[in-house]
């Protein structure tokens, strides 16, 4: 291995060993000196034990039998070493680390082991030392890819690519039959951008070692990040199968159970989890959002401690103590935590959002604005943070521009997402990308500012560019459907997502593919999308209102009503277009009373939307008990879009009615 003279390691001097050299065979590993004992008999046997266990891949057991092996003779070199290559496994670099200095202490030599030892520095973010071993040049040829590999990961993890591409590379070069190198090189690419890359890479460790572990883990994440949730299942429980106390695997799979909404299956798997590493703080995580979800904030609480501060830099774990605060009306503590999420994601509308509405309630209507003011400069903004944008608005007496924004919201533009508006001058952004035209950091920015600008043809052919240059990350053909939606060109746009989707079927482009097809007219296709979706992601909240809203459409009334009765429960009463779509369901069904009920109740969270006056006036006009209030309603809601022929009709019907 040739790396940087710098890197190469000074150790301490070991002992003198007076003996004879001898060859030792482990697991391709050959020591130069002779060990302090060739291991007794009740050591062997549990080594062996050990070494069948690992075949099987059940790790954990093997390292049951190892420590019997150590118990019985604390002198043999090999029990050490294999013990420490099974703790890797187990991603214990501590424990590895010192069942090494044990072996080097016994008389084995660090040369032997670099790789192995490398490794173990590694898994502690020692990254300066583990360099030190990795880029040794007396590591002998067998362990060199093995060296490279590890060299792969501590670039990863130190932002350093190029060094990553370079030591995959070699590592690839050297040993390209290996399933754990191919793992890693599938997470640098998916990190990297490169989602087609990385599906490519995992799927040729599967296919050259079916029962391993780590490669079935990570397809399964893969599959989760492509397809959804459910997907991913499969592939979880078949590496469950090989090894049921994986605790990696087994936090993947709880959280992928949680994701779905099957609390009690995921509950089950994060007991399991903490009886096997009881101080694993995502167990106790998973938990925690249990206990919120139910609205137990104290007992989220207690969980969330119990994690010991070592999620506290994970969004996700920032938004449960978020919304711990806000159940328990401490919003000034919400926005400690909220704020902290928006500066790791700062493109998060869900954290935007209840960082806003934690401010307005930490009555500071003037925080609510700055922290909503790029998504309402946007077109296509949420209608909630409209919402939210207009009542802080009101707080503030600007009750001019609060009307305007009141009336935005009620629009309910709930389509695709738009780009965030920019903040760097255009012309500035244009030289970056003019520099770096195929680096879709510089460009996505410029492609953005230009859609901003309205200047959609410009950007069409800039992202049509990076498209090119990055056909396996998904980001740029969603780039290019935006941009060709802008112009209307709905087939380039599906082409594009057709692409995306095969790399990921996420949420935006599910909603983008659903926003192309309907504009079409293609209403049949667009829901066998949505239903191919929510096969896979079955309590997706977006998937299942645009499920619930086409099934309003073709009158499917009891179908509508259960999909928005599960939403609801989910989100609570205050959206009002779930609750004006309950109104139009059970006026659908003849259920007046729970029709009109659902109407009031959208009205008093959104008076000014059209598409909720007009639902509520067609349930009380059903009722017909208040023909007086219905008409007036309908009426409404035709003054503030007189060009809608639905409203028209619905109140010359209303008008009818109270004639007779």
């Amino acid at each position: 291995m040739v790396w940087p003279d710098r890197f190469i390691s000074v150790r301490r001097s070991r002992l003198v060993v007076l003996a004879l050299l001898l060859g030792l065979v482990l697991t391709g590993l050959s020591t130069a000196i002779q060990a302090a004992s060739d291991g007794n008999e009740d050591a062997r046997d549990a080594f062996a034990k050990a070494q069948e266990h690992r075949t099987r891949g059940d790790v954990r057991s093997a390292r049951i039998e190892l420590m019997n092996a150590i118990k019985a003779d604390p002198q043999w070199i090999d029990a050490r070493v294999l013990q420490a290559e099974i703790l890797l496994k187990l991603f214990d670099g501590i424990g590895a680390e010192a069942e090494l200095e044990r072996a080097f202490d016994l008389g084995l030599e660090v040369t032997e082991v670099r790789h192995l030892y490398g490794h173990a520095l590694q898994l502690q973010g020692k990254w300066d030392q583990a360099k030190e071993q990795l880029f040794a040049n007396d590591i002998p040829v067998q362990h060199q890819a093995y060296a490279a590999r590890i060299v792969g990961r501590v670039a990863v993890q130190t932002g350093d690519d190029a060094l990553a591409t370079r030591a995959f590379d070699q590592a690839i070069s050297q040993d390209p039959a290996n399933a754990d190198l191919w793992v890693d090189v599938a997470r640098f690419r998916a990190g990297s951008g490169d989602q087609a890359g990385a599906i490519a890479a995992v799927d040729e460790a599967v296919k050259l070692e079916p029962n391993n572990i780590r490669a079935l883990q990570y397809r399964g994440e893969l599959i989760r990040f492509q397809f959804g949730l459910a997907a991913a299942l499969p592939w979880f429980e078949r590496a469950l199968q090989i090894d049921p106390n994986d605790v990696s695997l087994l936090t993947e799979y709880a959280a992928t159970l949680g994701d779905m909404g099957r609390m009690t299956d995921m509950l089950i798997v994060a007991r399991k989890i903490i009886s096997l590493d009881g101080r694993n703080p995502r167990a106790f995580f998973m938990q925690a959002v249990l206990a919120a979800r139910a609205g137990e904030y104290g007992l989220a609480r207690t969980l969330m401690q119990k994690t010991e501060g070592r999620l506290d830099d994970v969004p996700a774990a920032l938004l449960v103590q978020g919304i711990i605060e806000y159940g328990e009306t401490n919003y000034n503590s919400a926005v400690d935590k909220f704020r902290r999420l928006v500066s790791l994601q700062p493109n998060n509308r869900q954290a935007q959002n209840l960082l806003a509405r934690s401010l307005y309630l930490a009555d500071d209507p003037e925080g609510t604005i700055e922290v909503l003011k790029r998504q309402a400069n946007s077109s296509g903004a949420d209608p909630y943070a409209l919402w939210q944008a207009g009542r802080a608005l009101e707080a503030m007496d600007m009750q001019a521009r609060s009307v305007d924004m009141l009336n935005r919201a009620a629009r309910h533009d709930i389509g695709g997402k738009t780009a965030f508006v920019p903040k760097t001058p255009i012309g500035v952004l244009r030289a970056e990308a003019e520099r770096a035209p195929d680096n879709a950091i510089a460009v996505i920015p410029y492609i953005r500012a230009l859609y901003h600008s309205g200047d959609f043809a410009a950007a069409f052919s800039q992202a049509k560019r990076l498209q090119r240059g990055n056909p396996g990350a998904s980001d740029a053909h969603l780039l290019v459907a935006d941009t060709a939606i802008a112009l209307d060109d709905y087939d380039e746009a599906l082409d594009a997502l057709a692409i995306a989707r095969r790399i990921r079927f996420s949420e935006p482009v599910m909603l983008r593919i659903v926003e192309a097809l309907r504009a079409k007219g293609a209403m049949q296709e667009s829901g066998q999308v949505l239903a191919e979706y929510l096969n896979y992601n079955p309590s997706n909240i977006a998937g299942l209102r645009w499920m619930a809203y086409e099934h309003l459409e073709t009158e499917n009334w009891g179908i509508a009503s259960r999909i928005l009765e599960s939403l609801r429960k989910r989100i609570g009463d205050n959206d009002a277009l779930i609750m004006a779509g309950l109104s139009q369901a059970y006026t659908g069904l003849g259920q007046t009373e729970k029709a009109v009920s659902a109407g009031r109740i959208a009205y008093s969270v959104q008076p000014s939307s059209p598409v909720v006056s007009h639902l509520y006036g067609l349930a009380l006009l059903a009722d017909g008990s208040r023909d007086k209030d219905a008409h007036d309603l309908i009426k409404k809601a035709v003054t503030m879009v007189p060009q809608n022929a639905t409203y028209r009709r619905s109140l010359a019907q209303a008008s009818a009615a109270l004639k007779q």
